[in-house]
């Protein structure tokens, strides 16, 4: 009787759950870069800044509705369905109290934080997570997945990829979880899958953004070629590196650098009237600009590995003081040369900790996840398994994409990370609750490994460790 009343129960706090979450946030918020998308959408006429295929589903959204709402309620029905999926694979599989667990952890807070805001790293988690909780539910039940379905899985993954630029570095171990035998699905290979489809999918994507939306080009990539062009300038200090695209005294270096984000050389940034944005052929001022960044890597490597490695530590929320936003150009107030944007009181800093406690480091998931994959390295493909080094894998390869592509700091941006690494761990808790027992040394290794990480941070936090930022 009471299997017969699991399905439905779950089905009844699945709902429960989505209903909560859309009355928490509906009709949801928008940032700058949701604002432009949805100004896209109206107009009809995309730029390629941020990839046009939002844009273009929420130009057919607003059919129902002006404004994030729809789209809003688009995100979060995939978000729950995918997790509904994933539950009732769970429940199927026998594993009725883990099919609960999964279900609540859809209501994890920080991700119903994320998911308030109408923004493309939204739309890649909700639609990959769909695409992922499809083809897990046949799986585990090892039955086929019918070719209607594989269209919808296949719609979802290309949304998610389209969606969000350096997305290309995490669906290589999806599209091998789709299309493998599951034996093949072993950790090593899913690495070489994910940098071999890297390599692929980056100019395929961009060619089907043109050939799909048309965008008019804005050149994107220059907001990279000058974070890195000035890193290097500040850590040689010398301003030549990064001219003739901008000039500054060598004073001016630091006042205008942070390795939180490239903003204060933006269009919109505080050092903006530093940077000289030239007209006439985009094509050529592209091309000059990328080639003086790759030459200037190969010139200053060390320079250009140190500022790399100090903005991977601000994307990643590692060792850096609380609130470390303040100490950027737009925020700084001891700096009487640079009027703050916003003031930073001494509540927000104290506050910081508990806002953005360990839980939402994509530090403390990156960490643990690496450990999970190396303990189930060995463990027999089983559907739970495969999944599960899948999606840990794919969290990897798109967080540290951001050590060579990253221009800013924000927990949204390793999403797609911190979800799949969280969905793997619940997937093969059983394991690890066996290797717990046990007294693994690896597994307590990991945990003690992800506790030394925690630590490090908490006490760069306390100590207001600025070496880094």
């Amino acid at each position: 009787m009471l299997a017969e009343l699991a399905g439905p129960l779950l089905l009844l706090l699945l709902v429960a759950l989505f209903a909560i979450n859309a009355l928490m946030h509906y009709p949801g918020t928008m940032n700058n870069d949701s604002v432009s998308q949805y100004g896209e959408a109206i107009s009809g006429r995309y730029t390629d800044w941020h990839p046009p295929v939002m844009a273009w589903l929420w130009s057919w959204l607003r059919l129902a509705g002006n404004g994030p709402g729809p789209l809003l309620l688009l995100h979060l029905t995939l978000y729950w369905l995918g997790f509904g999926l994933l539950a009732d694979g769970l429940r199927r599989a026998q594993y009725p109290r883990l099919a609960v667990l999964m279900a609540i952890a859809g209501a994890f807070p920080p991700f119903l934080y994320i998911n308030a805001t109408v923004v493309k790293d939204v739309g890649l988690v909700a639609s990959w997570l769909a695409a992922v909780g499809l083809m897990f539910w046949f799986r585990v039940q090892r039955r086929r997945i019918p070719i209607a379905w594989w269209g919808a899985i296949a719609a979802l993954l290309a949304y998610g990829t389209l969606v969000r630029t350096n997305a290309v570095f995490a669906i290589g171990p999806l599209l091998v979880y789709a299309l493998a035998p599951p034996g093949w699905l072993r950790s090593v290979r899913l690495i070489i899958a994910a940098m071999v489809v890297a390599i692929v999918a980056i100019p395929v994507t961009v060619q089907a953004n043109r050939w799909l939306f048309n965008p008019s080009a804005t050149h994107p990539e220059q907001s990279l070629f000058l974070f890195d062009l000035m890193g290097m300038a500040v850590y040689e200090t010398d301003p030549r590196l990064i001219e003739p695209r901008a000039t500054l005294a060598a004073s001016e270096l630091r006042a205008c650098y942070t390795p939180y984000w490239w903003d204060s050389l933006s269009p919109w940034g505080r050092c903006s009237a530093k940077v000289h944005r030239l007209n006439g052929d985009a094509n050529k001022i592209t091309e000059g600009l990328a080639l003086q960044w790759a030459k200037t890597i190969l010139q200053h490597p060390v320079a250009y590995a140190a500022h790399r490695l100090r903005h991977f530590n601000s994307s990643l929320l590692f060792a850096v003081p609380l609130k470390h936003i303040r100490l950027t150009p737009e925020y700084r107030a001891d700096d009487l040369a640079i009027a703050p944007l916003e003031v930073v009181t001494s509540r927000d800093v104290q506050f910081d900790l508990l806002r953005k406690n360990p839980f939402v480091w994509p530090v403390t998931w990156l960490v643990w996840g690496t450990f999970v994959l190396v303990f189930i390295r060995r463990e027999n493909p089983a559907p739970m398994v495969q999944l599960a080094r899948t999606l840990i894998v794919s969290a990897l390869g798109y967080s540290c994409a951001y050590l060579v592509i990253g221009v800013a700091t924000d927990m949204r941006y390793h999403y797609w990370s911190m979800i799949a690494i969280l969905v793997a761990s619940l997937l093969v808790l059983p394991l690890l609750a066996q290797g717990l027992h046990r007294r693994s040394a690896l597994l307590l290794g990991g945990i003690g490994g992800t506790a030394l990480v925690i630590s490090i941070g908490l006490a760069t936090r306390l100590l207001d460790f600025r070496a880094f930022v």
